[in-house]
């Protein structure tokens, strides 16, 4: 028996997946070829926590924009986090700002993703579409905006 295609029960449209996929691994890409790399014992890795502080001081988020939207969703709904022992739980977003937390919860998007968690059929129909929606609007704002060198290496590197 041939094994199923991964996208028919994935509960989001596949050209959605592999531009947030696109994107998210562009931008990680990017963090590490820039000033938000961080060295995870010996290993570069994007150092998001600080990635999201410094967003604050940058990212301009105009009233009713699809921006605010996403913000909004992201630290209002945010993803849940899946559990050995209990399930999916709702855990508390890290930043001090909502921008920093609307970071956080991208992250747990692209986690849920990668790690199977939009197979799940205990989401409200619609929902985890809209995170992945609302995560890329988030992730190429605050790429775009950025005044230092992450935009660059997004785009050159």
């Amino acid at each position: 028996m041939p094994l199923i295609d991964p996208f028919l029960t994935l509960a989001v449209p596949q050209d959605l997946v592999v531009a947030f996929i696109g994107c998210f691994s562009r931008c990680e890409y990017a963090m590490k070829a820039s000033t938000y790399a961080r060295d995870d014992h010996g290993i570069a890795a994007a150092a998001w926590q600080r990635l999201a502080n410094d967003a604050v001081g940058w990212v301009q988020v105009e009233g009713g924009s699809p921006l605010e939207q996403a913000i909004e969703l992201l630290v209002t709904e945010p993803p849940r986090v899946q559990s050995f022992a209990g399930g999916w739980q709702a855990v508390p977003l890290r930043g001090a700002q909502r921008l920093a937390q609307a970071i956080d919860a991208a992250v747990r998007v692209r986690h849920n993703l990668f790690h199977g968690g939009k197979h799940s059929p205990e989401a409200a129909p619609g929902r985890d579409e809209a995170l992945v929606r609302a995560a890329l609007t988030l992730l190429t704002a605050v790429v775009d905006q950025c005044p230092g060198d992450l935009r660059g290496a997004f785009n050159n590197g």
